[in-house]
């Protein structure tokens, strides 16, 4: 008995306390959540969304995107070292690099001539701020330049800027940020046109996992439009602005399936040229072949399912023709890695 006395003694003492302890942190406030106070120029670039047609999109690495991009010879060339991009003209006579400046440690945009048969040395970009810059590309007027820029300018991480070379001065003009649909609060890294085939092509890694972006392949605006405010709501406007569905942007059928024809060309135009212009050993020339008809065939998967009926009908034969075809040159890849095996076998022996 004495032992179940000492148990209810301890516990009487122990309870107020413990009670108390107990009311005190229920009591005890809650620590505030807090308040993120967005950036007021989202609602006024929000209210100027511009009204563009995205016909498709490919996520792709981000070290190394550029390689799906099917620039025309007439547009120019982008290249990309890793996290920097670079862009030459048609006549390869006036490039823009990326480079990283140690001091600032922020990346610049520089600018150098193809003179006396070599390249002069490379000047920093007159007229662009001191900001980080990146990915220029220069229109074939040779005037308007499109280049991604983090800082004060900039609503999130990299956003779309444009300027235009102003040949009284020789610099160009103040850099006006784009706006939305190519600017947000991730970081929005490329605007190229091809104006050869009326397509563009927009780079972001908005709601990408990390080391990932996705392209957006677009039909360029001869004219700026917009979405009237007045007649999307608010939250319609956030997903247009931020291209949560790329079929909302759809206006005209007729006119996507026929850009959509045109990306097409111009991807198969670029992996011939690529074919052409590389030394390939036999198994390296199938595979590259395999990898482009796999990347082929994933986006004509990706479109079916939201195809119409009578566009299901067509690619339904061209899918499985494709994947016949896939299947023949994987077994053409097997016996040529069989048959350089034999002769590594053979050397060796």
């Amino acid at each position: 008995m004495k032992r179940y006395a000492i148990i209810l003694l301890a516990l009487c003492l122990l309870w107020p306390a413990g009670a108390d302890a107990q009311r005190r942190k229920r009591n005890a406030k809650k620590p505030a959540k807090p308040v993120v106070v967005e950036d007021p120029r989202i609602q006024q670039m929000l209210s100027s969304t511009q009204k563009v047609v995205f016909i498709d999109s490919i996520v792709a690495n981000k070290k190394d995107f550029l390689r799906h991009i099917p620039l025309s010879k007439d547009a120019g060339y982008l290249e990309q070292n890793d996290s920097l991009g670079q862009f030459t003209n048609e006549l390869k006579d006036h490039r823009l690099t990326t480079y990283f400046n140690k001091k600032d440690s922020a990346c610049h945009i520089s600018q150098s001539d193809y003179i006396g048969n070599k390249w002069t040395a490379p000047q920093p970009l007159e007229g662009i701020s001191s900001a980080s810059a990146n990915f220029p590309f220069l229109m074939s007027d040779g005037i308007t330049l499109y280049f991604a820029q983090q800082g004060p300018n900039s609503i999130g991480g990299y956003d779309i800027f444009v300027t235009r070379y102003d040949s009284d001065t020789g610099t160009y003009l103040k850099a006006e940020n784009l706006g939305m649909p190519f600017s947000s609060t991730a970081n929005d890294y490329l605007y190229a046109i091809d104006e050869a085939n009326n397509l563009g092509y927009f780079v972001t890694d908005r709601r990408q996992p990390a080391g990932k972006v996705c392209i957006y392949i677009f039909i360029p605006n001869e004219t700026r439009k917009i979405y009237p405010s007045e007649t999307y709501s608010e939250s319609k406007l956030r997903s247009l602005a931020a291209i949560e569905r790329i079929a909302d942007s759809w206006d005209k059928k007729a006119d996507r399936n026929q850009a959509l024809d045109r990306f097409y060309a111009a991807r198969q135009q670029r992996t011939k040229a690529e074919m052409t212009n590389a030394t390939f050993t036999p198994l390296e020339a199938l595979r590259h072949q395999a990898e482009t008809l796999e990347s082929a065939l994933q986006l004509a998967r990706n479109y079916y399912a939201r195809a119409s009926k009578a566009e299901r009908q067509k690619l339904r034969h061209e899918i499985l023709t494709s994947e016949q075809e896939l299947e023949t040159l994987q077994l053409q890849i097997r016996k040529e890695v069989k048959k350089q095996n034999a002769i590594i076998y053979k050397d060796n022996n």
